[in-house]
């Protein structure tokens, strides 16, 4: 039988990593730090990593860390896998980011949050270590009363100090080993779902746009 050989990109966090995996098992992994040029970083662990399939393997889908995390991050990778997918003629699945992580992962209630900017904090449910919701944008005072209510692990991805309120926030970061684990851990069904979904960056609001002041000539 041959080999499903399945490579994740995590690119929406600072600590960036990729993982291969065959039959379920993980072969390689390859992490690096960016913060502004993932574009260009990513460029050699991505070569190296791909160089570790065996000679005349095809990847048979590729999974990809989807955010909310670094916007410009998430659309690095999402562009990367799909490329590489063209080669390989193999699908593309996103996953939300905070499913890569562990403490998400070994809870059965835990919430992702963080600074939406613009006076605004988001907070999403994961169940299992699943996105069961997309983020809900609040006001930092709905967002202390809110979190006040919610028992569980609270997860982010920044600096807690960002946050409004005096709550225990633990700042983690996303694997892309433990999104290969997030994928196998899916049904076939599932899976079929996923792949027929577009794969798109967590977006949180529709980009700030400061219109010209100056008149434009008829």
């Amino acid at each position: 039988m041959e080999t499903e050989w399945i490579l994740a990109l995590e690119t929406s966090v600072t600590d960036a990593t990729l993982a291969l995996a065959g039959d379920g098992r993980l072969l390689a992994e390859r992490t690096f730090s960016s913060t502004r040029s993932q574009e260009c970083d990513l460029f050699l662990p991505l070569q190296k990593i791909l160089g570790d399939l065996p000679e005349g393997a095809s990847l048979s889908a590729i999974i990809v860390g989807t955010g909310p995390g670094s916007y410009n991050g998430a659309r690095v990778g999402i562009a990367a896998a799909q490329a590489i997918a063209q080669v390989h003629d193999c699908p593309v699945a996103g996953l939300c980011s905070f499913e890569g992580v562990q403490t998400a992962r070994q809870s059965p209630l835990s919430f992702a949050v963080g600074d939406a900017r613009r006076g605004s904090f988001f907070l999403m449910p994961l169940e299992d270590g699943r996105a069961t919701a997309a983020p809900e944008l609040l006001s930092p005072e709905d967002f202390q009363s809110r979190l006040a209510g919610c028992h569980g692990p609270k997860l982010t991805f920044e600096d807690p100090a960002r946050l409004p309120g005096d709550f225990e926030v633990e700042h983690c970061r996303s694997t892309a080993d433990l999104l290969l684990e997030a994928w196998t851990s899916r049904s076939e069904e599932e899976q079929k779902a996923l792949i027929t979904t577009p794969t798109e960056a967590f977006y949180l609001r529709p980009p700030h746009i400061t219109k010209s002041k100056k008149k434009l000539l008829s």
